[in-house]
């Protein structure tokens, strides 16, 4: 049977959501739940088209990347089980609720503590040394976790490659980055020019690659100009 088929019934499902509070529904229903004893119920529903999605469930990319951003060392959610609710044609990830606060929430009670957004340009430089093209990036998927370091949450739609990325792939992730009006907002009180020269520092992009790096940025990342 396909690890991601281990089928799960109603009965079971209802005992395990018993007692969640619901953190994120959409028109589709419940997507994340929290449980009395601190785990997650994250649920995943099928897409209403055919898409690479039909063949590589968004579920089972969540729970490989959970393993690989392990072994890369990069701190995430430790999943726990992965079924297959028939019933309802939904898959169902449980998982320890990882304990932090988001970034976005963090800069929003701090909006002067400019150590947050200078940590995440190291970390954001360290993710792509590490091969690691995060789609979904936002101030919002980043937990800044107990220790004081980041980890990664939400982490289906991603890339993990075994070199580090090329400046294509930099500078259209800061294209992700930069989505959220509340994100550029954050980062424009920084300093976003400020913000690009840490990057190129951590990431030891100098001289000719620089220029390029430059260069491709104004064209993926136009919204910052301003």
């Amino acid at each position: 049977m396909k690890t991601h088929r281990i089928p799960i019934s109603s009965e079971e499902f209802s005992r395990l959501r018993e007692g969640a509070r619901v953190l994120e529904m959409d028109l589709r229903g419940e997507k994340v739940l929290l449980t009395p004893d601190k785990h997650i119920i994250k649920l995943f529903y099928p897409r209403r088209r055919f898409t690479s999605a039909t063949i590589y469930p968004y579920a089972l990319r969540f729970w490989n990347n959970a393993q690989k951003l392990h072994k890369k060392g990069i701190p995430t959610v430790t999943c726990k089980q992965l079924r297959y609710d028939k019933q309802n044609s939904r898959h169902v990830i449980t998982y320890p609720l990882l304990a932090g606060t988001t970034l976005r929430d963090c800069l929003e009670k701090s909006p002067d503590n400019n150590d947050y957004l200078t940590k995440l340009s190291a970390f954001l430089a360290m993710l792509h040394k590490k091969g690691i093209l995060f789609r979904s990036i936002h101030l919002g998927n980043i937990l800044v976790l107990e220790n004081g370091g980041f980890g990664l949450i939400d982490i289906a739609d991603m890339s993990i490659q075994i070199r580090p990325l090329g400046l294509f792939k930099r500078a259209r992730n800061f294209r992700h980055l930069l989505h959220d009006q509340a994100d550029r907002n954050s980062l424009n009180q920084y300093g976003y020019e400020r913000f690009l020269r840490q990057y190129e520092t951590d990431a030891n992009i100098n001289g000719f690659r620089r220029k390029l790096f430059r260069t491709l940025i104004s064209y993926y990342a136009p919204a910052m100009k301003s």
